[in-house]
């Protein structure tokens, strides 16, 4: 076999079979394992479940981890207390109202503004696509 890239660390080295696209190095295999994780967790529920259910049963049977943790690590403890602050501020900003209206379709307040010609209306929050519209003037003597 021809010499392959690995994905990991982009060093060159020869393959065992075609789907080998990682190194033997430990963190090569280490980031494989990861990423087959990662993608497992967002492919298949039952695997998500499962993972979960271990991790629950974990955290029964050693109660005390994180208490002996934050004391043997009080450097690490802090630092994450204070990233913690700093996520609370950005989660409390952004469920602020947003500065765009939102779902306001059809509503003019100003009626002295009588917009005539060809408009392109653009949606600012909803995914749908810029329409081109023909705006007309109707007299009133229609009622």
């Amino acid at each position: 076999m021809e010499p392959v890239f690995c994905f990991h660390c982009a060093t060159m080295f020869i393959p065992r079979n075609r789907k080998q696209y990682y190194c033997s190095r430990p963190e090569c295999q280490q980031a494989r394992k990861t990423n087959w994780q990662r993608i497992k967790m967002k492919t298949d529920p039952d695997y998500r479940t499962a993972q979960k259910l271990s991790k629950q049963k974990w955290a029964d049977k050693n109660p005390d981890y994180w208490k002996n943790y934050r004391d043997q690590n009080p450097e690490k403890a802090e630092r994450n207390r204070m990233l913690q602050t700093i996520r609370n501020r950005r989660r409390s900003t952004r469920k602020k109202a947003p500065d765009v209206p939102i779902a306001k379709k059809d509503v003019r307040i100003n009626m002295i503004f009588q917009p005539v010609g060809q408009f392109w209306l653009v949606p600012l929050i909803a995914k749908m696509d810029a329409t081109k519209v023909n705006i007309y003037t109707i007299s009133d003597t229609w009622q």
